[in-house]
């Protein structure tokens, strides 16, 4: 087996696990098992649940926002930019330019995988 063959096998190993992970929906499980380690199937799959895990961070923010004095929405509003900063960067330094298909695989799934985590962490916070 070659390398980048080795290596596309632990990718799509590593997207199957993210894919049965609790923080996504059933529906990515789904796509990403439909994928057939195509990698534009696996971007489709990954930028729809991007959507998704975006608007349950954005559904989180809001209802937390509603939750706070005014003080504390302004800090809530100045960290949720600063995370925004910081998961832009990071997931565009996975993005390596001499990485291939595979690079842009990790940076989709970087981006996927911290909104979902944050998101998870704001209704965390309500609770």
């Amino acid at each position: 087996m070659t390398k980048i063959a080795l290596a596309a096998s632990l990718v799509c190993l590593c997207i199957s696990a993210h894919a049965s992970d609790d923080l996504y929906s059933p529906a990515y499980a789904q796509c990403m098992d439909t994928s057939g380690g195509v990698t534009a199937a696996m971007h489709d799959c990954i930028g729809e649940e991007h959507a998704r895990q975006d608007a349950r961070l954005n559904a989180a923010y809001k209802k937390l926002t509603a939750l706070l004095p005014a003080e504390r929405k302004n800090e809530l509003r100045a960290v949720q930019r600063l995370w925004i900063q910081y998961r832009d960067a990071n997931c565009r330094f996975y993005a390596d330019p001499d990485g291939g298909t595979l690079a842009t695989l990790r940076a989709g799934l970087c981006g996927l995988e911290m909104t979902a985590q944050r998101a998870k962490e704001l209704e965390l916070l309500m609770e």
